[in-house]
């Protein structure tokens, strides 16, 4: 695997000696069969690694914001884009959740990370529990963050309209589906459609919408995301039309921490408690009245959450 390292500012100094702990948002590779993949860095360079997983859609971006509070924890967050997504060149035939666990696997070779803690946020959990099954040996711990996984109709009750809608297009009629998700790059956020789109938004995630730089941080995140165009994104939603090959959770044998909220509507908390009922060595933190968005931004939760990283000297 050959690197390509993007610029890092020097803007952020922090730690002992004044080691540097700036952001690396334009990272890549190649992989064993040609294709690059990407990602960015954030927090510490010498903290215990977190391999964070973007929702659907998403780009190594969408975790920039937990840079400095990283920093303040310890923790070195990586943040690997999918096939498709920003500089990460697709897969032929779309990526899947075995196919990627390998990607993973060569991603951390090539970082000469031994066993991290994984997280996947939304859309990228299935990809997390699927890696983590498959190289057990790698994981320490295993974070989901509001995780959108297959799971049983009833564990879906409470999921909105629009997201029930959007998957079920991703599996029957991807066509309209990549219109769609495309459409909202030109989106106005102002209009009286957003707004009253907004008005049905549980009242925490309704609250990020409002905040200029959360929405400046979502737009240019999605602007990557779909930089080549809206076909990993649609791929990811149609993962739950399919059989979930390699995302087995009677394979998961990692020490598992679920965080979710109770009034999320595009991944509804019925998933998690479906999850945490199949492994009993999960760790379920349910969030009273957190939506969607609010417990993605809980950095405290996650970074607290990671697993040091093992002493060399023990092994």
């Amino acid at each position: 695997m050959t690197a390509a390292p993007g610029p890092a500012s020097d803007s952020d100094r922090g730690g002992a000696g004044g080691t540097l702990h700036a952001p690396r948002p334009s990272m890549s590779a190649t992989l064993a069969d040609g294709r690059r993949i990407s990602w960015a860095e954030y927090g510490s360079v010498t903290g215990a690694p977190l391999v964070l997983l973007h929702g659907t859609p998403g780009s190594r971006l969408q975790f920039g914001f937990l840079h400095r509070p990283a920093v303040a924890a310890g923790v070195r967050l990586v943040t690997p884009e999918r096939p498709g997504y920003g500089c990460s060149d697709p897969v032929p035939g779309g990526v899947t959740f075995r196919g990627y666990a390998d990607d993973l696997r060569q991603l951390l070779d090539h970082l000469g990370l031994r066993s991290i803690t994984l997280g996947g946020a939304s859309g990228g959990a299935g990809f997390a529990v699927a890696a983590a099954s498959a190289h057990p040996e790698r994981v320490t711990r295993l974070i989901l963050v509001s995780p959108g996984l297959p799971a049983p109709r009833s564990a879906l009750r409470g999921m909105a309209a629009p997201v029930r809608a959007m998957l079920f297009l991703a599996g029957h009629a991807p066509m309209l589906a990549a219109r769609l998700i495309g459409a909202q790059l030109t989106a106005d956020l102002d209009s009286p459609v957003a707004r009253w789109a907004r008005r049905r938004m549980p009242a925490d995630d309704r609250r990020f919408f409002e905040d200029p730089d959360w929405r400046a941080r979502f737009t240019a995140d999605l602007r990557e995301a779909l930089r080549q165009g809206p076909g990993a994104a649609v791929d990811d939603l149609g993962q739950s039309h399919r059989t979930p090959g390699g995302m087995d959770l009677g394979r998961l044998t990692v020490d598992t921490v679920l965080v979710h909220g109770s009034a999320d509507v595009n991944a509804p908390i019925g998933i998690a408690r479906f999850v945490a009922a199949q492994l009993p060595h999960a760790l379920l933190l349910e969030l009273p009245g957190a939506g969607h968005l609010s417990t993605a931004a809980r950095s405290d939760l996650i970074l607290s959450r990671v697993a040091p990283e093992p002493d060399p000297a023990g092994v």
